[in-house]
């Protein structure tokens, strides 16, 4: 078996990956030691990405640190207003295409007293 056909379909599905426009809603949380490894506080433009999101990336294995996820940047747009978003952490609790934003990417979307954004919409730059 060659390597170079799976190799060749693994690019061909990230690119369709970082192409697709995604929706879900969007949380707040206060960020530590998320699961790629790295540590934020709640002043850094970083997300939680929902656990099938994060878990399915093309290339994932058993080492979350490892992901290749990891690091990536998302525009997030809400009702006019968007931010750009470094993935750090995989929400456990977050279903489909759900985010758990820094409390400060929250905020240039909403103010933090609503809770909760429904239908955000979400690619990777």
């Amino acid at each position: 078996m060659s390597v170079r056909p799976i190799v060749i379909a693994l690019f061909a599905l990230s690119a369709t990956l970082i192409k697709a426009q995604y929706t879900g809603d969007a949380t707040f949380y206060t960020p530590g030691l998320g699961a790629c490894g790295a540590y934020s506080s709640p002043s850094d433009y970083i997300v939680a990405v929902a656990a099938p999101t994060f878990d399915s990336y093309p290339g994932a294995g058993s080492n979350p640190n490892q992901n290749p996820i990891c690091f990536k940047h998302i525009t997030v747009n809400y009702q006019g207003q968007s931010v750009d978003v470094t993935i750090v952490d995989r929400c456990a609790d977050c279903p489909g295409a759900n985010l758990d934003l820094s409390p400060a990417a929250f905020d240039v979307l909403a103010d933090p007293s609503v809770g909760r954004l429904y239908n955000v919409q979400w690619n990777y730059d």
